[in-house]
């Protein structure tokens, strides 16, 4: 069997003819294979809807994966027609923004082959949260259409893509250059502070496991990030199968920061991490650290209490942090599995938290039964925590050090909430990877719109509604945009982002018009 071609409209396609016979004087074919439409006439590359972008080899009569350079405009092949009016703002907001921020290097540090792939997904994932499947519809009618021509968003090369993006290499190259990115434009400080969350999925592969994390089951990837103390910004991720606890997970976190120039010195700390292997580590590398204290730790708890809690409640320890009054009295202590590391303990009183917690105690104690001691104890605990220092904070300063642990919080609502980190859509550890980095990209344009317009999800929200309602008009050799509304001006202001009159196409370069150009010959629309 060989593959002949024919034309339809001036595209040409290929196909297997298969063998000929005849039964019950009908001629039919068997084995006849339609490859589709021709991509690359000499390697065997095609397209169709069902496979994508692929190579047939004819010796083997097998399907095989082609490179990611190769792309297909449907609009092409004279079955569809091009649409003549496509939204604008939005995506070209963000392209400009990556732009303006001087991100598009470490874009292009990830060494992406088909770079019109890669930067039109970074405005798919920062622009939406649908599914990946809905991409292409995406990109037929928006203006990531025109800065990205040769962008391959079939479904089919979407998993190929993501796997691409996961590998060794290309998560390397992006990690050193996002963090050369930080250091140089945003903030150069090397304290961090470290967190892990939960990925929840049935994916089939290692990273998915059993986790057990603050009394809820469920099967997850874990996922740790460091992100900067001083600015918010996420540094890198590593992710780690469920059923890893945070304890054995900081000191590697750690030194993958230094493998790129990140010398840590100072972290602050859920008390997931709070262990006495982990105290060792970070005393003897010299890193200082702030950590909530966990109750497990009952010989360190309970001499805190006894140092400081009778002279807990007074007048001089009130003090005011984010509208609620604490209290905090503080002690030295001695660390680590020796206790031979001097640190600053600080025991605090939340009042509102008590309040709640002795409600909650007493609502539960009807249901079941508790003891009158039992209770005793609780209304006693209610509301105290306990933060390790290895810095001797004031007592007033220590709530707002600790409490800049929030800036991951935050990040993990942004990465979870508007940069699709989840619900994971792939299927292997490899996409998972590319799906994580894609998510990190989008989170850290986010991040800096936040910081620009506000914490404000709502204002985010209105930001990409107003500049999505800003369309484009496709001619022949140009495109014009429509007048922007009051709102998206207001954004290309804050941005310092100029919207030109419109666009002259120069093959797949776009040259921006600021002003009325007359020429000769007049615009063709498409049709």
């Amino acid at each position: 069997m060989s593959i002949t071609y024919q034309s339809r409209n001036g595209i040409e396609y290929g196909k297997i003819d298969g063998r000929s016979y005849r039964k019950n004087g009908t001629v039919y074919k068997e084995k006849q294979i339609y490859l589709g439409r021709v991509i690359d006439k000499d390697k065997h590359v095609f397209y169709n809807r069902q496979k994508g972008v692929f190579i047939y080899d004819e010796a083997n009569d097998a399907y095989l994966e082609a490179d990611d350079s190769y792309s297909v405009k449907l609009e092409d092949d004279g079955r569809k027609k091009q649409k003549l009016s496509l939204d604008f703002g939005d995506s070209f907001f963000i392209d400009s923004l990556i732009r303006s921020i001087g991100y598009d290097q470490v874009i292009d540090a990830i060494d992406y082959r088909n770079k019109d792939t890669l930067r039109a997904m970074i405005s798919f994932y920062t622009l939406n949260d649908y599914a990946l499947a809905h991409a292409l519809t995406w990109y037929k009618g928006n203006f990531a259409s025109i800065l990205y021509p040769k962008a391959n968003l079939v479904s089919q090369r979407l998993s190929d893509f993501l796997h691409t993006l996961g590998d060794d290499f290309r998560q390397r190259q992006y990690f050193k250059a996002h963090i050369g990115w930080l250091k140089t434009n945003v903030c150069d400080d090397p304290a961090i502070i470290v967190d892990s969350t939960g990925l929840p999925n049935d994916i089939d592969t290692y990273l998915s496991d059993i986790s057990n994390h603050n009394g809820i089951r469920s099967n997850e990837i874990r996922m740790t990030t460091a992100v900067q103390r001083d600015s918010g910004y996420p540094l890198l991720y590593r992710l780690s199968p469920g059923n890893i606890n945070d304890i054995s997970i900081l000191s590697r976190t750690i030194a993958t920061l230094e493998e790129y120039d990140v010398n840590t010195d100072i972290a602050l700390l859920d008390a997931g991490y709070y262990t006495n292997e982990n105290v060792d580590s970070l005393c003897k590398a010299h890193i200082d650290f702030v950590s909530r204290l966990p109750e497990r730790n009952s010989t360190l708890y309970e001499y805190v209490l006894s140092k400081c809690l009778d002279h807990l409640e007074r007048k001089e320890n009130l003090i005011e942090y984010n509208k609620r009054y604490i209290y905090i009295s503080s002690t030295d202590v001695k660390i680590g599995s020796m206790n031979k590391y001097p640190a600053r303990a600080y025991l605090g009183l939340d009042v509102a938290r008590r309040s709640d917690e002795t409600y909650k105690a007493v609502k539960r104690a009807g249901k079941d039964n508790s003891q009158t001691n039992q209770m005793h104890k609780k209304f006693q605990s209610a509301g105290l925590f306990i933060i390790i220092s290895t810095l001797p904070y004031k007592d007033e300063d220590i709530l707002p050090v600790y409490y800049a642990r929030q800036m991951i919080e935050q990040y993990y609502d942004i990465s979870k909430g508007i940069s699709r980190l989840i619900p994971l859509r792939v299927h292997s550890e490899e996409s998972i990877r590319g799906h994580c980095l894609l998510s990190q990209i989008a989170a850290t344009l986010n991040l800096t719109i936040q910081k620009k317009i506000g914490n404000s999800f709502n204002q985010r929200e209105e930001l990409f509604l107003s500049l999505r309602n800003q369309k484009c008009d496709v001619y022949k050799n140009r495109i014009i945009t429509t007048e922007a509304q009051s709102g998206a001006n207001e954004f290309y202001d804050k941005f310092k982002i100029e919207c030109p009159m419109a666009f002259k196409k120069q093959g797949d370069i776009l040259i921006p018009q600021k002003d009325l150009n007359r020429r000769h010959d007049c615009d063709q629309i498409i049709l």
